[in-house]
């Protein structure tokens, strides 16, 4: 039986990250949200998500770093993360893809977009 896919939502908004987690739930995902990028390090080690969805934005630990780090360390460099943006300018997109994000939204996220986007990326997961 495969396992169910863990989701890791890394959004400071209550209300984004509550629909966001309700979109992927409803598709039948596990969610485990976090409010910075401390937090979201912390997370990312002790439950590895199968994903990340990830505001730049946040405090302590701004998106960028948190990319960085992620990047940086051989348990979770493999790890897919989807940044969500409400800046969509070519700037905050270049700058989200080189520090490592796989795919760029802009917020409030489309559920179906989001969701197409958490699919695709799974299924580039090796087989267990």
């Amino acid at each position: 039986m495969a396992r169910i896919a863990l989701i890791l939502i890394v959004e400071d908004d209550a209300l984004t990250s509550s629909v966001v987690s309700k979109a992927l739930t409803t598709r039948g995902y596990r969610t485990r949200i976090e409010s910075n990028g401390a937090a979201a390090l912390l997370a990312a080690h002790e439950e590895a998500p199968d994903v990340i969805l990830m505001d730049l934005q946040m405090p302590i630990l701004k998106g960028q770093e948190t990319l960085a780090a992620l990047r940086g360390n051989p348990s979770t460099a493999h790890i897919h993360v989807v940044v969500l943006s409400g800046h969509s300018d070519d700037v905050t997109l270049l700058d989200a893809v080189t520090h490592g994000a796989n795919v760029f939204l802009v917020k409030p996220p489309d559920s179906q977009e989001l969701l197409t986007a958490v699919d695709r990326l799974l299924a580039l997961r090796p087989e267990e």
